[in-house]
């Protein structure tokens, strides 16, 4: 699963909660852009490769203290691809080593991007005496989108129409011998994902919308049955993945602090267990110290689906029971 960088998730929550500021829109319509375009070449790639080629999704790497992040990685015989896709609308020309859309330049060169990428990979596979060429493949996602080069490359470069056919032509040319090693080496040197840097005050925070809201289409206006939370939308979610979904959503919002028990109960407001979100608490979260009763947990900053997704499948599958067994 393409997971949705941290700052995405804050802007999300914020947006849902309260209301975000013009930059905060513009960042948050950037972000949205970049995931969406990124989980488009997903499912053409699943569709046209399935699992013909080995790939690295979302790779955030520090070798020798150089930081970089790819899209999508991908190897077709003695070859490794560094994939960064772009969902950009417009009519774009590249010329005189710069993107130009009309008459405006881009301030990022996104070539020297790639060249950048693919100097760091290629030092670590001769580091490690792994011998694969790197490319870069700069991917132009959007339909509406195009890019005409004037300046002569050595990188690829795809418009959509282009992209199914690049595709297929990877079919059944990857080396199993050679595939586990680049991907294990590279793994050795990821991180995590870029964390945001953004905050929400206490004073914002106090502002929020409280409540939970419905997972399908973020309504707030829930119906509290005994075992789960139902939507006029006609969604019916168990009460216990509802109550670990919008803790893990204050974790966000609150991502710079602990998970605080206080601050909890006042962001699910007034109608919602208190008790409730107290045993939430002590059964899925992990005290800062364990010793003491101050009510602070570990926050992650994590939406629900990426915090518990070891756990998701089986508390799906309790909430099912103990529905069926006892009625909504």
């Amino acid at each position: 699963m393409r997971n949705k960088p941290q700052e995405l998730c804050w802007l999300e929550a914020m947006k849902h909660r309260g209301h975000l500021s013009n930059e905060e829109q513009n960042s948050y319509q950037r972000l949205s852009n970049g995931i969406q375009g990124e989980v488009i070449f997903d499912q053409l790639f699943d569709h046209f490769l399935g699992n013909e080629v080995s790939y690295l999704d979302d790779v955030t790497l520090d070798y020798r203290g150089d930081v970089l992040q790819m899209d999508k990685i991908l190897q077709n015989k003695s070859i490794v691809y560094l994939a960064d896709i772009k969902n950009y609308q417009g009519n774009y020309v590249y010329e005189n080593n710069a993107l130009k859309i009309g008459g405006t330049v881009f301030a990022n060169d996104i070539i020297e991007q790639a060249r950048r990428a693919r100097r760091i990979f290629t030092r670590l596979f001769e580091d490690y005496q792994l011998p694969l060429e790197i490319k870069n493949v700069i991917v132009f996602i959007n339909d509406q989108g195009r890019i005409t080069l004037n300046d002569d490359l050595s990188e690829i470069i795809l418009n959509y129409e282009e992209i199914p056919s690049w595709l297929m032509s990877l079919r059944g040319q990857t080396q199993a011998s050679q595939s586990m090693n680049w991907q294990n080496l590279i793994k050795n040197y990821q991180i995590s994902h870029y964390g945001t840097k953004r905050i929400c005050t206490t004073e914002r925070f106090k502002h929020l919308k409280k409540g939970v809201h419905c997972a399908k289409c973020g309504s707030f206006s829930l119906t509290s049955k005994r075992y789960v939370l139902q939507c006029a939308c006609g969604y019916v979610e168990a009460k216990k993945i509802a109550y670990l979904r919008t803790i893990c959503e204050c974790g966000i919002i609150r991502h710079h602090l602990p998970l605080k028990r206080s601050e909890i109960v006042d962001f699910f407001g007034k109608g919602y267990s208190i008790d409730y979100i107290k045993n939430t608490l002590l059964e899925y979260f992990s005290p800062i110290q364990p010793n003491k009763k101050d009510g602070k947990y570990q926050n992650y900053g994590l939406p629900f689906e990426y915090w518990f997704k070891n756990e998701l499948d089986q508390l799906e599958k309790l909430a099912k029971r103990k529905n069926w067994q006892n009625g909504l």
